[in-house]
């Protein structure tokens, strides 16, 4: 019995050390591949729709998420093909970039029922065999769209679609490995919190449990519901545990079971040239291509919010005087709003004048230019490729200042249409939170993979100070 209570301590602290690993190292990793997925997914949805080979969805901004619901994968009718697809697509990337503003990775939400939920929307489209001929509806008609826009396209636009599927095809996969381990640790999750808050716990009859392997999935049981809530109970689980506790050959067991839940890392390079720091800094500037997405569609409201406020002011004379300002070419007074900013760290409140249609223009510009290097074979992603490290990271700082700024205006409009908007149109004035949410998580994303390669540079250069370079 006290052999059986100080294995489960054992199992309590490696499986608690391997939770926070999974939590530092794996998840960041399974979130940065469903971002590289969504970008490249959001890419192939834009190609399709420049090449007019589906239509845009309407209702594409409107759309609510809650969370993960499988896609329509439902037969069509051929000649609908261009519009079904083009919805279901349209759907698919819009959840793909709802995961990746909102979705919290973590051991805790990541349980083998949620794995396989996001593992069969990842397979809405099978990314492996994009074929025309597919027997899946879904896969089959973007198969079509896809040999139809290599087939009609020039040889640029065929290799972009060649390195975006590829992409998808590797980043896929690479979430699937990483289910894979995480659906095995959430097995011994499941028997670790048995053993931490069932078998540890006063009621646990540990005398009465010890006497053989039945009872002690007997004591487990009649336990569990009133200490481990509504979870499944899992027979074979719990009976792994007994056997771990008491089988003959409970040593072998016990000695497997560790080593799942020990922690293999590779050994970190120390050699200075073998960590690439270019690629580093690149990565953090590659990471902004995710602000296009949260910045195309603020854009498209800010300038449907302008026109219900524009509208609503509209009259007769206003009008007439437009007019006659058009037939002898004098030039509109520019749209100005007066909004309120506040300043976070201090909480005070001061009034700014936005010039509306060069800042909502520069907002269009941005997101088109943060796509326009987003697949990392692109003109504009090899200008970075050749620039210098310092030159990069001038170019970072700047555009996260940039952002900073944005988003401090964005919000302040967000207020300012909703406040300003008549009675009778405030229902026609989109919001903003979600997209300002997106772009701040984004933005966090960016910061972090420049505090790192800031982080790394500084403790070479230190390094170098002590001697101790190589």
């Amino acid at each position: 019995m006290a052999e059986s209570i100080e294995f489960s301590k054992k199992v309590i602290e490696a499986a608690e050390a391997k939770i926070e690993w999974y939590n530092s190292n794996a998840i960041p990793q399974l979130s940065e591949n469903y971002r590289l997925f969504h970008t490249c997914v959001k890419n192939l949805y834009d190609l399709l729709i420049k090449k007019s080979l589906i239509k845009p969805d309407p209702y594409r901004l409107d759309r609510k998420i809650s969370g993960i619901k499988p896609l329509d994968n439902t037969q069509f009718i051929e000649g609908e093909r261009t519009t079904i697809i083009g919805m279901r697509f349209s759907e698919f990337e819009t959840m793909l970039d709802w995961i990746c503003t909102y979705y919290k990775f973590s051991i805790a939400s990541l349980k083998i029922p949620e794995i396989k939920k996001l593992l069969d929307y990842n397979n809405s489209f099978q990314w492996g065999s994009l074929s025309p001929n597919n027997p899946m509806p879904n896969t089959r008609g973007l198969g079509q769209l896809v040999m139809e826009m290599k087939r009609g396209g020039d040889l640029l636009t065929s290799s972009s679609v060649n390195d975006i599927i590829s992409k998808i095809k590797k980043t896929t996969e690479e979430i699937v490995r990483i289910f894979k381990d995480l659906t095995e640790f959430q097995k011994e999750i499941y028997k670790y919190r048995i053993r931490k808050e069932i078998i540890l716990s006063d009621k646990f009859d540990q005398d009465k449990a010890f006497s053989s392997e039945a009872e002690e999935v007997a004591q487990i049981k009649k336990l569990f519901t009133s200490i481990i809530g509504k979870e499944p109970f899992y027979t074979q689980l719990v009976e792994e545990i007994a056997r771990e506790d008491q089988a003959s050959d409970r040593e072998q067991l016990q000695a497997a079971t560790l080593e799942r839940l020990a922690i293999v890392e590779e050994k970190r390079k120390n050699a200075v040239n073998e960590v690439n720091t270019k690629e580093m800094i690149l990565d953090a500037i590659h990471s902004l291509c995710a602000q296009s997405t949260p910045l195309g569609a603020v854009y498209t409201k800010l300038s449907e919010n302008n026109e219900v406020l524009q509208s609503a002011s509209t009259n007769f004379w206003s009008q007439l005087i437009a007019a006659l300002k058009k037939a002898f070419g004098i030039q509109e007074k520019p749209v100005e709003y007066e909004v309120i900013i506040v300043e976070q760290a201090t909480n005070t409140r001061r009034k700014q004048r936005v010039s509306f249609t060069p800042f909502n223009a520069d907002i269009q510009k941005k997101a088109s230019f943060y796509n326009s290097f987003s697949l990392k074979n692109s003109a504009a992603y090899r200008k970075f490729q050749s620039a210098d490290e310092q030159k990069l990271l001038e170019f970072l700082n700047k555009q996260i200042s940039d952002l900073q700024k944005i988003s401090i205006l964005l919000k302040a409009l967000d207020d300012f249409f909703k406040n300003n908007a008549p009675a009778d149109k405030r229902s026609k004035i989109k919001g903003l939170s979600m997209e300002l949410m997106a772009i701040k998580n984004n933005m966090v994303n960016t910061n972090q993979r420049r505090a790192e390669y800031i982080s790394y540079i500084e403790e070479q250069e230190q390094m170098k100070k002590l001697g101790l370079d190589k």
